[in-house]
């Protein structure tokens, strides 16, 4: 069951709060349309619309609509009136409420959520028209309780707050000025989406925002669902016609076999949520949502509605961090998830390409974001905190920079997608990496190498050729001065440090345990000279490589190529100076993998492509070799 209650409160008996002239007027309107008007769903008998009413009235509601009737799958919360924060937390004052005894007769949001929970409602929708409604935030530690939210009986939560937590919230003409927008978007005469019959709270706060820019208030959206995409009203703007609300997601009903999979990972699920605003690491997020996929093999539909519901949730909390590269790595670790159902199932193809064309945008935001950056701060990219081990950790940046470059140029050349927007200010970061950065082009780790890929396979098509050239120069010939010495992947800063040292004062000998060889680097650095037209510059290195052994590999099916173990494929090893002697002995080993690769009939799968790359610079210890693959060589 489906229940509304609004509040409009416009009469105050305790000053200094002032009487108000649509509180009420907005939430009959919410009601009227919602409920009476049914285009929300909402039960006609269990739903309640209050007019100023005092703190005991609403507890008297509350108890009757929540815990005395059927069991709530959802709930509407709206409330018009004044709001605010005191002690830290924000409450909503009612008709008897005292500014000086908020804590006895105005609602806080403490107690409010304390409520949902108890009634074990499955998904509530918030919406504040009310000052300083911002200020809810300061309220979500409760909600977001890890050992809680997510289980059987937990919440899941979409808020729209009217104003920041230092703004006012407008009323004309009896009306409040968020309510009017969110009125609009219910009634259609703004436009949210099209595509499905029902609209979510967070998708019409996001217009709603958009819409009141420039008004003086800025309002707030903010979700978290595990479980789909949440309905609050009938969308009038629906293509496909205007019957009553369906489940956006039959798979995830309440008893559905899909949620107890999501449950169960649920308390990682919301440890990686809880996290976000100090990190994001796509790596420990796959590796949680991954069993999560696997176990709804057999229902691809709930894999891709889970995915997207993830993606919807956590990539406004990512975004507002205000790194939207990571907001790319977020969306780029779902569609990754949904890998080995690509092939096989076309609600995973169309929610990967779906996901990967959402991580191009961010791809260009965060390329706008270092540009301006740059225009401000050419040093832009060093750590503020780095230090020495940043000698160590800049590289490293900056090739994974490179690498999200190409694989948004991937992405959309492979989905048939003009390069036209993001090519040109790519580029120009390019350019500018290589006139600031290049002394900093230096190769240290093996987990460069899918980045180094993504960008030389981009390079053409970015007008970067000679900026390619550059750095495959550069990573050869220090690789070649420091002897084949790179180091193990994933170094903390102290054995950063000791990296730097080795290979500055020539102690490797001393470092042998954090040291390896350019196994995969090497090779693909070589292979990307000779389709430069560089094959006799790197002959001329390859004789300080002796010895040296270098790998390529390349997995049985590329459905796995996500996991964080793939466990069947074949290691094409060869050794400099043994099995090759010529950058031409590479290649013509390498024709041979080239044919092997575009037999793969998977790979014919655009879904399976570009997520196959997008999981190559989320795990670092594989690269895209097909990427290489087909590309002409140029005549020295």
């Amino acid at each position: 069951m489906r229940v509304l209650i609004a509040i409009g409160c416009d009469a105050y008996d305790n000053p200094p709060l002032q009487p108000l002239a649509g509180a009420e007027n907005d939430a009959a309107t919410i009601f009227e349309h919602l409920v009476a008007k049914n285009w929300g769903g909402y039960d006609q008998t269990q739903s309640k619309l209050l007019r100023s009413p005092t703190m005991a009235m609403l507890r008297s509601t509350v108890d009757a609509a929540l815990f005395s009737g059927t069991p709530i799958e959802e709930l509407t919360f709206f409330f018009a009136g004044h709001g605010g924060v005191k002690d830290n937390s924000y409450f909503l004052c009612l008709r008897d409420s005292d500014v000086d005894r908020m804590s006895l007769n105005a609602l806080s949001m403490t107690q409010l959520f304390g409520w949902i929970t108890e009634a074990k409602i499955r998904h509530t929708n918030l919406i504040v028209d009310a000052c300083h409604a911002g200020g809810v935030v300061h309220d979500i530690g409760v909600l977001l309780n890890p050992n809680v939210i997510g289980k059987v009986g937990s919440l899941a939560i979409s808020i729209l707050a009217a104003a920041g937590s230092d703004e006012y919230a407008g009323e004309t003409n009896g009306a409040g000025h968020c309510t009017s927008a969110l009125m609009s978007c219910l009634k259609g005469e703004t436009s949210v989406q099209t595509t499905r019959p029902s609209l979510d709270l967070v998708e019409v706060g996001q217009v709603v925002s958009r819409v009141m820019q420039g008004t003086g208030q800025s309002p707030v959206c903010w979700g978290i669902n595990l479980f789909g995409i949440s309905q609050l009203a009938k969308n009038p703007r629906f293509s496909g016609g205007g019957g009553h609300i369906s489940e956006t997601f039959p798979g995830l009903a309440p008893d559905g076999v899909g949620n107890e999979h999501i449950r169960a990972a649920s308390d990682a699920i919301w440890e990686q949520y809880l996290s976000l605003t100090r990190e994001f690491d796509a790596e420990r997020f796959l590796d949680v949502i991954q069993p999560v996929c696997a176990n709804l093999e057999g229902e691809p539909a709930v894999a891709a509605a889970f995915i997207k519901g993830l993606a919807a949730t956590f990539g406004p909390r990512i975004a507002a961090t205000g790194d939207y590269f990571n907001v790319a790595r977020l969306q780029s670790a779902c569609a990754v998830a949904l890998l080995p159902m690509a092939a096989s199932s076309t609600h995973c193809a169309d929610a990967i390409m779906q996901l990967s064309k959402e991580g191009v945008a961010w791809i260009d935001e965060g390329t706008d974001q270092l540009l301006a950056d740059f225009t401000e701060d050419t040093y832009a990219l060093l750590s503020k905190d780095g230090g020495i081990a940043d000698f160590y950790f800049l590289p490293l940046r900056l090739m994974s920079i490179l690498g999200w470059l190409g694989a948004a140029v991937h992405i959309q050349t492979i989905s048939g997608e003009s390069t036209a927007m993001i090519a040109p200010k790519a580029a120009d970061l390019v350019r500018l990496i290589m006139a600031h950065y290049s002394n900093s082009v230096v190769p240290v780790s093996d987990e460069m190498t899918p980045f180094y890929v993504s960008f030389a396979a981009a390079a053409n098509v970015l007008g970067c050729e000679e900026e390619l050239e550059s750095i495959s120069g550069l990573l050869l010939r220090i690789l070649h001065q420091q002897g084949g010495w790179i180091a193990e992947p994933g170094l903390s800063g102290e054995d950063a440090l000791r990296f730097l040292t080795a290979v500055t004062e020539g102690r490797c000998d001393d470092f042998r345990n954090i040291l390896a060889n350019p196994t995969s680097l090497l090779p693909a650095v070589l292979l990307v000279m000779d389709r430069s037209g560089l094959a006799d510059i790197a002959d001329g290195a390859m004789k300080g490589f002796d010895h040296t052994n270098i790998n390529i590999f390349v997995p049985n099916d590329f459905s796995t190529f996500g996991a964080s173990l793939i466990e069947e494929g074949t290691n094409f090893s060869l050794n400099i100076g043994h099995t090759v002697f010529s950058v031409s002995d590479l290649v013509a080993e390498w024709s041979k993998i080239e044919e092997h690769l575009s037999a793969d009939a998977i790979l014919a799968s655009p879904a399976v492509r570009i997520s196959s790359v997008l999981a190559s610079l989320l795990r670092p210890d594989r690269v895209a070799w097909f990427l290489v693959a087909g590309q002409s060589a140029k005549t020295s």
